[in-house]
């Protein structure tokens, strides 16, 4: 039993003894230089998964941004047909005030011109009147 115990604990010494190794500087070197092309090569897929999640950032925006303007551009439309009706509204409002406040001024002043004429008639047919009387009583 002594002898499998010497045994097994040399095969462990054996196996264990790369573990008391030192590292030498072409070693540490090496490692070195596989650890950094290993970040490069992590750095470089890390950079291509960067650039396919702009490039599809970019698309998603573009849409989003021709979306947004035809959005926009309809409600413009639509803003600017009731702007025009408004405005049309508005004219014709304005055009029947004016013809509601002008239209009385424009009966009296004609009235007034209808009352002038007739006073004219009026008082040449008085003067008519009176030069018949003077000729009426002249002749008898």
């Amino acid at each position: 039993m002594t002898k499998k115990v010497a045994f097994v604990a040399l095969c462990f010494l054996i196996l264990t003894s790369s573990a008391f190794a030192e590292l030498t500087q072409p070693d540490l070197d090496k490692i070195q230089s596989i650890v950094d092309e290993s970040v490069k090569t992590s750095e470089k897929h890390l950079k291509q998964y960067i650039d396919l999640k702009v490039e599809a950032l970019d698309g998603r925006m573009d849409t989003f941004e021709k979306h947004l303007k035809q959005y926009i551009d309809l409600k413009v439309e639509a803003l600017d047909g009731q702007l025009k009706l408004i405005f049309t509204l508005m004219i014709v409002l304005i055009a029947l005030i004016v013809v509601a406040m002008g239209m009385p001024q424009i009966l009296s002043v004609r009235q007034g011109k209808e009352l002038r004429t007739q006073e004219q008639q009026i008082k040449a047919l008085q003067q008519e009147i009176e030069t018949l009387k003077q000729e009426l009583m002249a002749g008898s």
